[in-house]
């Protein structure tokens, strides 16, 4: 008998549990390798940070399939994940006031597709502000601006970026 750490509490347990007896959480036979004692996870990679604020832990970071199949979200003051849910979210999909993401919806948001209360910015960027290949804004700047103010019919607006990239 050799004893490994689980993989979700961090506590010794035996190599031939079938669930560690301290959370219950399922050991997976094939995944432990005893030639150097290490193991690893089919289920991937999780880190909550003890250190909270509102409840929520200051960092979670989630990646890889559920145990049960599907995605864990991470949920967190600062949430890294496939799916991120936290005031600033890192992720495939993510939503928070800060979002940067592939998908991401948020307050401010920077993504490949982008969707932003204030401000999106990304390949297809929707927001009050939008920057991006494809812009839907009231102040829209890319290259099929759609918008109140946008860089071709808003003289104001094409002045205002000639004069931030005339400091730069």
């Amino acid at each position: 008998m050799t004893l490994i750490h689980c993989p979700e509490c961090h506590r010794s347990i035996s190599d031939k549990a079938m669930a560690c007896p301290h959370c219950g959480y399922p050991v997976n036979r094939s995944d432990i390798h005893k030639s150097d004692r290490s193991y690893t996870v089919s289920f991937g990679y999780e880190y909550k940070s003890p250190l909270t604020i509102f409840g929520m832990p200051l960092v979670h970071i989630v990646f890889g399939p559920a145990a049960g199949g599907g995605l864990k979200p991470a949920k967190g003051f600062i949430a890294i994940g496939n799916v991120a849910i936290g005031v600033i979210a890192l992720g495939g999909f993510a939503l928070g006031v800060i979002s940067i993401a592939g998908i991401g919806l948020g307050l401010v948001t920077f993504a490949g597709m982008a969707i932003g209360l204030l401000g999106g910015a990304g390949g297809l960027a929707f927001g009050y502000v939008a920057v991006g290949g494809v812009a839907i804004g009231v102040y829209a700047i890319g290259g099929l601006s759609i918008g109140v103010h946008t860089i071709y019919n808003s003289p104001e607006l094409k002045e205002f970026v000639r004069s931030l990239l005339g400091r730069i």
